[in-house]
């Protein structure tokens, strides 16, 4: 068999991983606070005696943690961060990150994310008295329109993030501090990061190098099959 299909098997295996992410990227173009994840590939030489003497592998897989655009909402529980930071909510197994400001007062007084899980300040969950209408400066500090304070957003960021779904993260070893210029916007959300025009493009190639892949898989076979012919008429 020639060895020359297993380097574009591995070529295909990747690629395709690629076109799974590129399309999840244009999934979410629409879903506030999304960051987009990129994969770079690299090619590896192995024995010349193995099956095939080099396979394309991922290099890395990273997400692009820049801001996305402003939507000014208007509301007064919509915040979006500008910077490199975090929200902290109460998820069923502790707590979670997220960009996305799409917050609510519950019926108890809280602000909530939309699945309903409480919004972390730096003493708890945020809670506001009598449902009033709340001010939320650029540091995170939160008060009524009355001027009492009754918490501050807690702002984080970390070395090392695994996305969970829904947007959000989890931290997978200590909170670092955040930089000093991170803001915090009230009456705003924070787009997703994801270029559609760009991913279109990202896409349509990826899947012309897949093709591509195929053909030399394709061409591979033909060969041995040919080759396997000549052997037998002789």
């Amino acid at each position: 068999m020639s060895h020359s299909i297993y380097p574009a098997l591995s070529g295909a295996k990747v690629i395709w991983q690629q076109m799974e992410m590129v399309s999840n990227n244009l999934a979410n173009v629409t879903s506030d606070g999304f960051k987009q994840h990129r994969m770079a590939l690299t090619s590896k030489r192995v024995n010349p005696n193995a099956l095939g003497n080099s396979y394309v592998k991922v290099a890395e897989t990273v997400h692009d943690m820049r801001d996305g655009s402003l939507s000014t909402t208007g509301v007064d529980t919509h915040l979006a961060i500008r910077g490199r930071a975090f929200f902290m909510v109460q998820g069923e197994e502790g707590p979670v990150l997220q960009r996305s400001g799409n917050f609510k007062i519950d019926n108890e007084g809280r602000l909530i994310n939309h699945r309903g899980q409480l919004v972390l300040g730096d003493g708890g969950p945020i809670e506001v008295p009598d449902r009033e209408r709340m001010v939320i400066d650029k540091q995170g500090v939160v008060r009524t329109e009355e001027g009492g304070e009754v918490g501050r957003i807690k702002l984080v960021d970390a070395a090392v993030l695994s996305p969970i779904g829904n947007s959000q993260w989890r931290s997978e070893g200590p909170l670092v501090p955040i930089a000093e210029d991170v803001s915090v916007i009230q009456g705003s959300l924070e787009k997703s990061n994801v270029d559609p025009i760009k991913g279109m493009v990202e896409l349509v190639e990826a899947s012309r190098y897949f093709e591509a892949y195929q053909k030399t898989m394709q061409t591979s076979d033909e060969l041995d099959a040919k080759a396997n012919e000549i052997m037998r008429s002789r």
